[in-house]
């Protein structure tokens, strides 16, 4: 058994027998999988982060992109939003993880482009395959893997769009696009940048609650 120290009071207990990908969606798909935290597989290693999530800097931007995300796919008939919480992996690339939110058309389903497997856990626990769009919002515990481990990772598992959420300071909202070499930003205007995928437009805007405190609006059009 290894033990991976998160902090003076925190670790999670990794069985030896985790060695690679399989033996980790092994593990993934057992009983003795821890329940909290994020756990995932990156670039040949097991990530992980017990870190509590930051109510403005983290879970209210997430909660809001949910919002949005939902709503659109349910009045578009587009696809289906997945929330913070889903087991992604992209099995040829060796890649798993829990973002913080995931876009997949109903075509990818019917195509087979993404599936989802059941483990003993419960059913349909587990998506694979390669979903359009990609969501992460940066904390402070997430930065590296947000910006270069998991971007290099979506890119190469083919997932067309990667968006990237940061308010730790000021408000950055980017929308990657595939290629060839990686991701490139798409363009801004006014802080409005475009989803060649959804075929809209997107603009993350903070402003104040009547407490004073933060309040995020991701606008469409």
């Amino acid at each position: 058994m290894k033990s991976v120290f998160v902090s003076e009071h925190e670790q999670v207990d990794i069985p030896g027998w985790v060695i690679d990908f399989d033996t980790f969606r092994r593990w993934l798909h057992s009983e003795g999988f821890p329940n909290d935290g994020r756990i995932g597989y990156i670039q040949g290693s097991v990530w992980v982060d017990l870190s509590m999530e930051r109510f403005f800097e983290h879970g209210q931007v997430k909660t809001e992109v949910c919002r949005v995300l939902a709503n659109l796919m349910k009045e578009t008939r587009w696809g289906r939003f997945a929330p913070d919480g889903t087991r992604y992996s992209h099995l040829k690339t060796r890649l798993s993880t829990e973002p913080d939110g995931l876009v997949i058309s109903h075509k990818a389903f019917a195509s087979g482009r993404v599936k989802l497997i059941s483990g003993k856990k419960g059913k349909d626990t587990e998506l694979v395959g390669s979903p359009e769009i990609a969501i992460e919002v940066v904390s402070p515990s997430s930065a590296d893997k947000d910006t270069e481990w998991l971007m290099a990772a979506y890119h190469n598992a083919g997932v067309d769009e990667y968006w990237l959420f940061d308010v730790r300071e000021g408000v950055r909202f980017d929308i990657y696009r595939h290629g060839k070499r990686g991701y490139s930003p798409s363009r801004k205007l006014d802080g409005w940048v475009r989803s060649p995928i959804l075929g809209k437009s997107f603009r993350l805007v903070r402003t104040e609650d009547a407490n004073g405190d933060p309040e995020y609006t991701l606008e469409v059009r």
